[in-house]
């Protein structure tokens, strides 16, 4: 059986603070994983494996240490669960690998396959809308559990007050970040539990279009239009059959031959 345990690494850096790790115990081996943050000594409570409320910090930091335990057990769990040995190193190797790959990451293998289907208008949609909001995170890296319902308002927001965009492109905005983040759950490359979307957190609105119907009137004068293009007057007739056809799907009448009219005209003269 492997442990995980919050501990204080006894090598301190130039300002004699001391570096706070997660270590992973199994088969008697130990290996470590830096958080990145640094303490005085007498500011650690070794028994909790926690820094002391007297540091300034120590909200966020302890934070934190949830955060990267939670992470490390759960990943634990999955590879205790598969029948496959793993030495201490190895898992120390998959709780990493899982800790560097972020939503950005994510975004650059997505490009990369658009690329290679072909796809490039796609391709550079995404990649705009992602650039942006990029720039707007101010991070070369977001992990997914950084990735909430509350940073996705917040840029909903910027979108719509900085940079006046519509509502409908917004949305396709957000669209763009949720099927990501789908992507990297299938690939199990995010945690289902971090995930923003949806019932509970933050929900895709989009706004019914209004529908404008024209009257017998206009109907009647775009029939009788005249001086128009060919190409003009083309499309005008097919939509002009559309609409005799009680709306019949364009995909129908572009399949629509001459012969079709003639053997109903026909068939209705027999009847």
């Amino acid at each position: 059986m492997a442990s995980i345990q919050t501990v204080l690494r006894n090598k301190p850096n130039g300002r004699m603070f001391y570096p706070i790790a997660i270590r992973i115990t199994k088969d008697r081996k130990t290996s470590y994983i830096f958080t990145g943050q640094y303490i005085d000594k007498m500011e650690w409570n070794e028994q909790k494996g926690l820094v002391r409320k007297s540091h300034p910090d120590a909200m966020s930091i302890n934070q934190l240490i949830f955060i990267k335990l939670g992470e490390a057990s759960r990943r634990l769990l999955k590879v205790q669960s598969e029948r496959e040995y793993q030495s201490v190193s190895t898992i120390k190797t998959n709780i990493v690998k899982k800790e560097r790959f972020d939503f950005f990451s994510a975004v650059k293998i997505q490009l990369r396959r658009l690329e290679e289907r072909g796809q490039y208008h796609q391709r550079d949609v995404v990649k705009s809308s992602m650039d942006k909001f990029k720039t707007f995170s101010k991070s070369e890296k977001l992990h997914f559990n950084e990735l909430t319902v509350d940073l996705l308002k917040r840029f909903e927001a910027y979108l719509k007050n900085n940079r006046g965009l519509a509502h409908r492109t917004i949305v396709n905005y957000m669209i763009a970040i949720r099927t990501i983040y789908n992507i990297a759950i299938g690939e199990n490359w995010a945690e289902r539990n971090y995930y923003p979307f949806g019932r509970g957190g933050y929900t895709i609105k989009l706004l019914e279009s209004q529908k404008i119907g024209l009257t017998v009137e206009e109907v009647k004068l775009l029939e009788k239009a005249e001086a128009l293009t060919p190409f003009q007057q083309h499309a005008l007739n097919i939509w002009l059959i559309s609409l005799y056809f009680a709306g019949i799907r364009i995909g129908d009448v572009i399949q629509l031959k001459w012969s079709d009219f003639i053997d109903n005209a026909n068939q209705g003269l027999k009847n």
